[in-house]
This record gives C-alpha cells, sequence and structure tokens, in this order.
C-alpha cells in the first residue's frame, strides 16, 4: 500500500559550472529520501530548460557561473522574475555579509557556504522548500556589521579610487599602520577577504 501520508519528494535543480561540486552535491543530496534531484547543470541555459519543463522546488545556484554565463545577481532577478514559485538557494565559495544581504534583497531563499558540510546544504534545500530563510551560521544581524565608522569609509572609498595604503596614509595625514588597521577592521565588518572582493563589490558598497 501506497502511505497518503508520506512526505512528499522535493524535487532538486542544480547550477555549478564545477564538475566535482555539482556531481558531488547531487550524489550527497540524492541519498536523502525526501529530496530528487531532477536537473544537473553546468550552464544557466540548461537549468533554464529544466525550470521551464519540469516542476522543480528549489534551484541550488553557484553564485559565480563560468565567464560568459550569466552571474550572481543578474542571474537570481531573471530567475525570480519568470520562475516566482521556485525557492533560489545561493550555493558560493566566497559568502560575505554584503553578497548576503544584497541576494536575500533580491529574492534569494538562502545563501550556503560551499566551505560547509554537504548536510548542511541539505538541511538548507528543506529549510527553503518549507518557506523559511537559511542563512549561515553565525550571519544574524546584517546591518550591524556593516556600520562603518566615518574613517573606515572614507579609506574603503579612497581603496575604490585606486589609492594604496601608503598614498592614503600621505593624503590623510595618518600613519601607514592606522590606515591599513581601519582597512582591515572595514573588511571585516564587510566579510571581505582581498582588494578583489572590494572591486567585485563597489556598486552594492556606494550605499553604504
Amino acid at each position: 500500500m501506497h502511505g497518503s501520508h508520506a512526505p512528499s519528494v522535493l524535487k532538486i535543480a542544480l547550477l555549478d559550472d564545477h564538475d566535482v561540486v555539482r556531481h558531488g552535491s547531487c550524489v550527497h543530496l540524492s541519498n536523502h529520501k525526501r529530496l530528487e534531484v531532477v536537473g544537473n547543470h553546468a550552464r544557466s541555459s540548461a537549468l533554464i530548460n529544466t525550470l521551464t519543463r519540469c516542476h522543480v522546488d528549489v534551484a541550488v545556484i553557484d553564485y559565480a557561473l563560468a565567464e560568459g554565463d550569466l552571474q550572481g545577481m543578474e542571474l537570481l532577478r531573471m530567475l525570480r522574475r519568470r520562475f516566482p514559485r521556485v525557492r533560489l538557494l545561493m550555493f558560493s565559495a566566497n559568502v560575505h555579509h554584503v553578497m548576503i544581504s544584497n541576494t536575500i534583497a533580491a529574492g534569494a531563499a538562502g545563501v550556503v557556504s560551499k566551505s560547509q558540510s554537504l548536510d548542511e546544504l541539505a538541511r538548507a534545500v528543506s529549510r527553503v522548500a518549507a518557506g523559511h530563510i537559511h542563512l549561515p551560521e553565525g550571519y544574524r544581524d546584517e546591518h550591524a556589521e556593516l556600520r562603518l565608522t566615518p574613517s573606515e569609509r572614507e579609506v574603503l572609498q579612497l581603496c575604490l579610487s585606486g589609492m594604496t595604503v601608503t598614498e592614503i596614509a600621505r593624503i590623510r595625514n595618518r600613519s601607514i599602520k592606522t590606515i591599513s588597521t581601519q582597512k582591515h577592521a572595514a573588511f571585516r565588518k564587510l566579510g571581505l577577504r582581498t582588494d578583489r572582493d572590494l572591486f567585485t563589490l563597489r556598486h552594492q558598497l556606494a550605499v553604504l
């Protein structure tokens, strides 16, 4: 007999241009009785094809895809517009507070870091399918973390203009150590690791 009260199976679609990550995620999620991977894709066009043809509950999307493909926020907004019933879970190797805030604001149902276990990915899929927002452990108050001091904000703006720490120290009449400390404090608050992260987020940081 088929139990009418058995929990329904969640249909999952994956998008990640890294084969190892994508196949590892697929195998792990498929081992869960309530999860079924119905699409496993390296390109956004293939994911869109699956979402058009099949019922999908949750799409797990890599934030940074191969060059030439749609990226992060652009892809997220397009999917939200075309497939409003699909819950979107962002899967990223570089998770930081600005990225999380903007991703959730743009309509993602959650964010999972690739540094977390695959069990966490499965848990996140179930949570967002149930209507919850899933955030990485330790991410609580995005607004508190984003409060930069005026000095930290100015140092970041000067960095974005292309100036080095040494040049900023000279024009602000401060020691290199002081400017470096302010820069690192701002990076820590924003969850940034490198200057490349800073430049990638320059448009989003303009509002801080």
